[in-house]
């Protein structure tokens, strides 16, 4: 066999084996629980796992949130007195939807899992994660719901102004 052709079946073997490891299976890890905060969280874990926690999902939020250039347009997706006005470095404003809690978990090698939660306009909790959103259960229950009710919400299409006007936005099954 040609070395040229051993080294091609080593790298397609290799690529497969990088693939196979990144599964559709992206979402949340299995133990993972959503919080509406901090205090919450530290009724099951550690106090500084869930401050750290709440700041990372905190930043996420900050940097991925869906943003809205009039309320109205917020309020339609994520439901009345669910959005907020934020400012820009510009000094302009937008508007996005309230951080309403957080999910928390442990993934693969040890890493800490951390998303926002948002309430849509049915009421229900839902986190984007890995490109898909899931229903993670609804505002209310008891602290820490696990992972066992998630299931992936419907994407819906939103329209926003100016670059960009048109995106996938995650909402609920049988929005």
């Amino acid at each position: 066999m040609k070395k040229s052709r051993t080294v091609k079946l080593a790298l397609l073997g290799g690529a497969s084996l990088a693939l196979a490891a990144c599964d559709d299976n992206s979402g949340p890890p299995n133990d993972a629980r959503y919080f509406a905060d901090a205090k919450e969280c530290a009724a099951i874990y550690d106090d500084a796992s869930c401050r750290e926690s709440a700041r990372a999902s905190e930043q996420t939020h900050l940097a991925q949130a869906p943003k809205f250039g009039r309320k109205e347009e917020c309020e339609q997706e994520f439901g009345a007195g669910n959005c907020e006005t934020r400012q820009s470095a510009g000094g302009g404003s937008y508007f996005m939807p309230l951080l309403m809690g957080y999910m928390m978990g442990n993934m693969m090698g040890g890493n800490r899992f951390n998303e926002p939660v948002y309430r849509d306009r049915q009421g229900n909790a839902v986190m984007n994660s890995g490109g898909r959103a899931y229903n993670v259960g609804s505002f209310g229950a008891t602290a820490g719901r696990t992972a066992a009710s998630f299931r992936p919400a419907a994407p819906t299409q939103i329209a926003r102004g100016g670059f960009g006007a048109g995106a996938a936005k995650f909402g609920s099954i049988g929005s």
